[in-house]
């Protein structure tokens, strides 16, 4: 990570292929030039995201994630950017049972030439991460499940 990006909040991306045109915003590993504390990862529609990849990103130490889908009203897969947005939030609010705050977590809506708008809005997250605590390791991990074994007596 350059120096640049040593002291920004991490975070990862998931990138609608029909959204923001990324060519040339991001290096090789697919972080962007502008923030390279950001890594972007493209996926054929927003829709398509599960909720626990967004926890998994979290849990391995993102400090944020967003997901950016189609303009609302214009997504190409008919509905895949509602969809998404609808469980992003229903994941916040479990985030936030958890003590984790739902700012964490967001959902942009970018066209394809809406490059400046979505730097702008990548530019916003950083600074809201960057006011919050950084994340508790554990924060985002869902507790374990208690197993009795034999060894503890267990029969």
């Amino acid at each position: 990570m350059s120096a640049a990006a040593a002291g920004a909040p991490r975070v990862v991306g998931f990138v609608c292929d029909w959204a923001v045109a990324t060519a040339g915003l991001t290096d090789e590993a697919g972080r962007l030039h502008a923030h390279p504390s950001v890594v972007l990862i493209r996926v054929p529609c927003s829709g398509f995201i599960r909720p626990s990849w967004l926890e998994d990103a979290l849990r391995a130490g993102a400090d944020g994630v967003f997901v950016v889908g189609c303009p609302y009203g214009d997504c190409l897969n008919r509905e895949g950017n509602y969809l998404m947005q609808e469980r992003i939030e229903q994941l916040q609010r479990r985030l936030q049972r958890r003590k984790v705050e739902p700012e964490r977590l967001t959902m942009l809506a970018h066209g394809l030439h809406d490059r400046e708008a979505f730097l702008a809005d990548v530019a916003g997250l950083l600074d809201a991460l960057g006011r919050l605590r950084p994340p508790a390791p554990a924060a985002a991990r869902p507790a374990a499940p208690a197993r009795a074994s034999a060894e503890e007596g267990g029969s």
